[in-house]
């Protein structure tokens, strides 16, 4: 799945188009004990991660 996730992930929508295409393979999963949830769409981003 992850070269058509890489394929479709573009701007600010990242995979989603991909993922409701995909709906029945996702899988959800409760994260509640994430100390900080980021989203990373720019390199300026992931630099804020580092």
């Amino acid at each position: 799945h992850w070269a058509g996730v890489a394929a479709s992930a573009t701007g600010d929508q990242g995979a989603r188009a991909y993922l409701r295409r995909h709906a029945g393979d996702v899988a959800l999963v409760e994260c509640g004990d994430v100390a900080e949830a980021y989203d990373i769409d720019t390199e300026a981003d992931l630099a804020h991660l580092e």
